[in-house]
């Protein structure tokens, strides 16, 4: 497996709880949703995997937007920015991502409803040279479907 590629974290290794019980399908998003921002984004401090206190209230918005449109899965994809090896880059990227996480479960959101992806510095919402530090690339981003 390459350091460089992004992939998709277990569930319970990214909770360090037991996942739940398998998704159940349905055949189209609820209309709540489609008013929703398509997206939530957390960020961090450079080497922290610590939610940023502005960034808390994030959680309560996620809460609501579970509760009012039940998204059949939410996807939380953590990143880094370049600076740092890629396997560091990659763990903290899963730590980020893991923060996000049990934040929301903390806030009710089932385990089931989880896609937890890290990608280290690949992909990065703003490009830089290699080795850059970029604060808007430390981030752990949460979408849904």
């Amino acid at each position: 497996m390459s350091l460089s590629r992004s992939f998709v974290i277990p569930l319970a290794a990214a909770l360090a709880l037991p996942a739940g019980a398998a998704l159940s399908q349905e055949s189209a998003p609820p209309a709540a949703l489609s008013a929703a921002p398509s997206s939530l984004v957390f960020y961090f401090d450079a080497g922290s995997a610590k939610v940023r206190p502005k960034d808390v209230v994030l959680f309560d918005q996620a809460s609501r937007l579970y509760r009012d449109g039940k998204p059949l899965v939410m996807v939380v994809t953590g990143s880094t920015d370049a600076v740092g090896t890629a396997a560091r880059n990659l763990q903290l990227s899963q730590q980020r991502a893991g923060s996000v996480l049990r934040g929301l479960v903390a806030r009710g959101i089932p385990t089931e409803r989880f896609q937890i992806l890290a990608k280290g510095a690949t992909e990065p919402s703003v490009p830089t040279t290699s080795g850059a530090a970029e604060p808007r690339n430390r981030r752990a981003e949460l979408t849904w479907r």
